[in-house]
């Protein structure tokens, strides 16, 4: 497994100098010959352009994906509430003014590396708001709960949902349940959700109905977690 990762961290990375290359002749290409194009070759540029484009953006989440399970953790007390903050300020762009209601419950503090519980809290997040995007007002819940011994987090959304027999896949690299067309993505977002949560050693899961929203779910051990004073 560890050879495996260490090969995809290589060619994911010895992949980005001939991308770039690529990129930057289409786009030479595109702003010095436009005028002596025909529509047809304008049209193979602009596929050409779009298909670099998506593979950068693969290329990276593949390097995430890697890193996060390589990178060492640096356990610390990490309030949850002020991060869901955090993350839904980064997605503001992303939801480009559309009309969110977002409810936020009581969150703890756990103990986990803040900087890859953010990459949790971001992908999930960004889920959320990326699969309501065709409601006419979406709606986001990130609640907590404990559990035994475990601190359950939730993120719940009323968008596109999914079939729960395929729920097994979701977790999976490059699984998606949706089309390129419908919305955009790698299938790696997730993958790298459940790495880092067994890395903390907890779970995830999923719940959901087709059109009618999905919730999310990891749990860190009680012995990691613990609450706000």
């Amino acid at each position: 497994n560890k050879e495996l990762e260490a090969f995809s961290y290589s060619v994911s990375h010895d992949l980005r100098a001939p991308l770039r290359h690529i990129a930057g002749f289409v786009q030479l290409l595109q702003s010095k010959a436009k005028d002596t194009l025909d529509e047809t070759s304008g049209r193979y540029l602009t596929v050409i352009a779009a298909a670099a484009k998506k593979m950068g953006v693969l290329i990276d989440d593949l390097l995430s994906f890697s890193r996060t399970g390589r990178a060492q953790m640096r356990v610390e007390p990490v309030p949850l509430g002020p991060l869901v903050d955090e993350c839904r300020r980064d997605l503001e762009p992303a939801a480009g003014g559309r009309a969110i209601e977002w409810k936020i419950g009581a969150l703890p503090s756990v103990m986990a590396d803040r900087t890859l519980l953010r990459q949790v809290l971001a992908n999930l997040l960004g889920n959320a708001v990326k699969y309501s995007g065709k409601r006419e007002k979406a709606v986001i819940e990130v609640s907590a709960r404990r559990e035994k011994d475990e601190i359950v987090v939730c993120v719940r959304d009323n968008g596109a949902g999914f079939d729960m027999k395929y729920a097994d896949k979701l977790f999976g690299v490059f699984q998606r349940l949706h089309t390129e067309a419908e919305f955009e993505g790698t299938g790696i977002g997730l993958a790298n959700v459940r790495r880092i949560v067994v890395r903390h050693g907890g779970r995830t899961w999923a719940e959901g109905e087709v059109d009618k929203g999905a919730a999310f779910y990891f749990s860190l051990p009680v012995r990691q977690a613990r609450k706000e004073d």
